[in-house]
């Protein structure tokens, strides 16, 4: 919304059938009072605007109290009511992360982004069948840009219930390039391990690796499959690069256990 300037206008006053345009009077006039931007709808897109961009900085109780007066001025709105959920979400606070995601969609029961969310929503609350309803539905969507993490999310649910071919499935949705969910590689090199396929983990990892070169944990990952295969010498610049790039997590010490170093 474009921030209110104060500009000079020239008014036009009916008097006795007469159009004047005046900037001075004998008398000085009452000012008429321009309405404040709390009392303004509008103003409530300029908050809701202000909170996206607090919550992007991890800013929640900043986020939700530009939210909460968007939706004071304005009440019903399915997107801010979307956004206050994701505060919630995002703070640990599931139950009211879930009531307002439910009341998007009570308000607008196609809002695919609170089905999604609701659904995350779900899944972090452990009822992952009710997770599993609505990441199906959200895929239905053949406009919901993005699929590729909601396949990541529904991946997790059906690990959750003991799917594994259906988690596989779902994962490997996730990578389609282009921009595959880094998760995605994660969760099926460790079902590959799992299944005691260790080249089939590696080649994951390796494909991980060319997509996020900067991601340690692939690094770490990569390290640790190419031990258990016996290729210590092919593992070493890997588990080195964890050392160097992370020397005080746990993957780190994990990583100087692989090489001896500790």
């Amino acid at each position: 919304m474009k921030r209110l300037i104060a500009v000079a206008v020239c008014i036009s006053i009916a008097l006795a059938g007469v159009l004047t345009c005046s900037t001075a009077s004998a008398e000085p006039k009452k000012k008429k009072k321009k309405p404040t931007p709390v009392n303004d709808p509008l103003y409530s897109l300029t908050l809701m605007r202000q909170g996206v961009v607090l919550m992007q900085q991890g800013l929640y109780d900043e986020a939700l109290k530009r939210f909460n007066e968007a939706d004071r001025i304005a009440p019903g709105n399915a997107t801010n009511s979307n956004m206050i959920g994701l505060c919630y979400l995002r703070s640990g606070d599931l139950d009211k992360a879930f009531a307002n995601f439910d009341n998007a969609l009570r308000l607008v029961p196609l809002f695919t982004d609170a089905r999604n969310n609701r659904g995350t929503t779900y899944l972090a609350m452990g009822q992952f069948h009710l997770a599993e309803v609505d990441f199906v539905a959200v895929l239905g969507d053949s406009t919901y840009p993005h699929a590729k993490q909601v396949n990541y999310n529904l991946g997790l649910t059906y690990i959750q219930r003991g799917q594994l071919g259906a988690a596989e499935e779902s994962f490997r949705r996730s990578i389609i390039p282009p921009n595959p969910v880094f998760g995605g590689y994660m969760q099926l090199a460790a079902l590959a391990q799992k299944q005691g396929e260790l080249e089939l983990s590696k080649v994951l990892l390796e494909e991980a690796k060319l997509n996020f070169p900067e991601a340690t944990q692939v690094s770490f990952e990569l390290g640790k499959v190419l031990i258990l295969m016996g290729r210590d010498d092919e593992a070493r610049p890997f588990l080195e690069q964890v050392i160097s790039d992370e020397p005080g997590s746990d993957s780190a010490a994990s990583a100087r256990a692989m090489l001896g170093l500790s």
